[in-house]
């Protein structure tokens, strides 16, 4: 089935790019150091959330005093080393170029800006996108991924039915159809999605 949409807004981990090596790796060099025993297993299944809201499932409730300093640990390692070593899906890169003259590209995330611009800069995808937006838990307006599309619809004029996320969870989803724009549901990532999403890509290659 072609897209039919002309924005194409994307989601970042499991979608474009490979995370959950690295990702797993941090969050348990920094759980480690800080001598704490986790109660759920670090797979690619936890990939997506917030760190906190991952860290919050991850760790017994008596240890959340400490989800702080965790999350300190996991961001000087992510930021300054292993963000870099983080690897695109197979063909993400030859899509995005050819996509890139014909859409209007967003990437829309949970991953905290930091490291989303490196990442993409590192990539060489960065120039593919028009703009690109990351969830702030600090922010009211855009603490999660459904308000952060909501307002990035809003502030840059965008109409429904001219718009699709692409993303590889549940919650993409649920963020999507709750803004009443289309959702393509990216099968190689990390997530499921529980309900009929409008399109199911096995390869990112299907939406050009």
């Amino acid at each position: 089935m072609p897209i039919e949409e002309d924005i194409l807004i994307f989601d970042l981990d499991g979608t474009l790019f490979d995370s959950a090596p690295q990702i797993i790796t941090c969050f348990k060099k920094a759980i480690k150091k800080n001598n704490i025993e986790i109660q759920k297993e670090i797979s690619e299944l936890i990939i997506g959330p917030p760190i906190k809201d991952t860290l919050e499932i991850l760790i017994q409730s008596k240890d959340h005093d400490k989800i702080d300093l965790i999350i300190n640990d996991f961001i000087e390692l992510y930021d300054h080393k292993y963000c870099y070593e983080t690897k695109l899906y197979d063909d993400v890169k030859e899509t995005l170029e050819k996509l890139y003259k014909k859409k209007k590209m967003i990437l829309i995330t949970n991953k905290r800006l930091s490291p989303t611009s490196k990442m993409l800069k590192n990539a060489d995808i960065l120039k593919f996108f028009d703009n690109y937006f990351s969830v702030d838990q600090n922010d009211p307006t855009i603490k999660n991924k459904t308000l952060l599309i909501s307002n990035t619809i809003k502030s840059l004029g965008i109409k429904s039915d001219s718009a699709m996320y692409i993303g590889d969870t549940n919650g993409d989803h649920v963020a999507s159809k709750k803004n009443n724009i289309k959702f393509a549901y990216a099968s190689w990532g990390y997530g499921k999605c529980d309900d009929h999403p409008d399109y199911y890509l096995d390869n990112i290659t299907e939406l050009i």
